[in-house]
């Protein structure tokens, strides 16, 4: 059984703070992932398309989006394609009305109210090639672990369970509520031969034998959804050895850069430039070709001559829509916050006062020379426990720099004492 595993399309989002051309073009970015999914699976000639939820990101529901849904779900049918939804927290089935109450094509099959659904998959001659066992969110607030209510599968093909969940050990979990929360452990030991997981948008493969995934949203919503988007095309002929491969297809990336060395960045030239430079280091591992459209976040650092003028949303508004340009993005988001005056530090870490302390104590744990004993690592935002070498490493790459920015708070607003 061949099939393509995507999940948290969330179409129709609102991107609401995102200009009016922006938010249209996201939008249609959404759609344009899922179409481009729907061509894999008819160039690939699989037999199945799962979604493991939040297909729609709400009730509210666009006539363009649910003409264009509806046409791919045909698609899809006219290709001899089951197309099998799992409802998620955002499309949960049981709701009064939305895009659940479509007139889908009959080789759709949704799983909407919590009860589980054993569906048969075909091969082009009719032939049963394997099962997928799908159970959706009824409600969108769903507290229980609704991979164990699915059966223990007992047969001689491929069997794959389809479920919108939170697997409490999954990286980026904790950027979700845990909604049908479950455990690796039973999930492994359930007896299927594929999990096609979804609400957790970074993509992973939590354990191999047998394979336990997510492939990430398919088109990525905000700055925390980096990296390559799409699905994955997953191969159970042989269900000893499952072939699975990740296909990038979403039109719009989210990147951000973060720009440090801006200490002669003292006109709006100059600053634009060590941008662009930051940006095309960013992508020498993966060059920028004319298919990509990205949206960028640009994080300044540092000590900055223009750190006032960055303070202005008029200015920094004006310096986004330049970027636009320069860096051929669809946006453009400028963060100034760790941007601070120049300091000559060291003129001041000599200093017999709190301000030299600190930063004598600052350079000594960056050297090594001194820890910071009884520091509770639970207290370091992204921070993964592994001794106290770790945290002395971890600390050490925090305060990177950092000896400028506490000099000019201290000093004052400008720096200058």
């Amino acid at each position: 059984m061949r099939f393509v595993h995507l999940a948290d399309v969330h179409l129709d989002t609102a991107y609401s703070g995102r200009s009016q051309p922006v938010r249209r073009r996201l939008r249609e970015a959404s759609r344009e992932a899922l179409g481009r999914a729907v061509d894999l699976a008819i160039r690939e000639d699989v037999q199945a398309f799962l979604v493991a939820g939040d297909l729609f990101d709400g009730e509210l529901l666009s006539f363009t989006t649910e003409r264009f849904l509806l046409d791919q779900a045909h698609r899809l049918a006219d290709n001899g394609i089951t197309m099998v939804y799992a409802t998620g927290n955002h499309d949960p089935g049981m709701a009064e009305s939305g895009p659940r109450r479509l007139p889908w094509p009959p080789n759709v099959r949704v799983a909407g109210d919590g009860t589980p659904q054993r569906i048969a998959i075909h091969d082009r001659e009719g032939r049963t090639c394997g099962f997928v066992t799908a159970v959706g969110h009824a409600s969108p607030g769903e507290r229980d672990d609704l991979s164990r209510r699915l059966p223990r599968p007992d047969g001689e093909l491929p069997e794959v369970a389809l479920l919108h969940t939170q697997v409490h050990t999954s990286l980026g979990s904790e950027a979700h509520h845990a909604y049908a929360p479950s455990e690796l452990t039973y999930l492994m030991r359930a007896g299927y031969d594929y999990w096609a997981l979804g609400h957790v948008h970074v993509r992973q493969t939590l354990f191999d034998d047998p394979p336990v995934v997510y492939p990430g949203n398919l088109q990525g919503r905000t700055h925390a959804d980096t990296g390559p988007k799409g699905c994955v095309l997953a191969d159970l002929s042989d269900r000893d050895a499952p072939a699975l491969s990740f296909r990038a297809i979403a039109p719009v990336r989210w990147e951000t850069i973060r720009v440090h060395g801006l200490e002669e960045a003292d006109t709006l030239d100059r600053l634009e430039r060590r941008v662009v430079v930051a940006w095309r280091a960013a992508r020498e591992q993966e060059p920028v070709t004319a298919e990509m459209e990205w949206m960028i976040r640009v994080v300044l650092a540092g000590p900055c001559p223009l750190w006032r003028e960055l303070r202005r949303e008029e200015d920094r508004a004006a310096l986004s829509e330049e970027l636009v340009e320069l860096l051929g993005a669809l946006d453009v988001s400028v963060v100034h916050d760790a941007v601070h005056p120049v300091v000559a530090v060291e003129e001041h870490r000599g200093r017999p006062d709190v301000l030299g302390e600190a930063l004598r104590l600052i350079e000594e744990i960056r050297r090594g020379q001194a820890t910071l004993e009884g520091l509770d690592p639970g207290t370091l935002a992204g921070f993964t426990p592994e001794g106290q070498d770790a945290v002395d490493a971890y600390l050490r790459s925090l305060l990177q720099g950092v000896d400028g920015e506490v000099a000019a708070r201290m000093l004052g607003e400008d720096g200058g004492g």
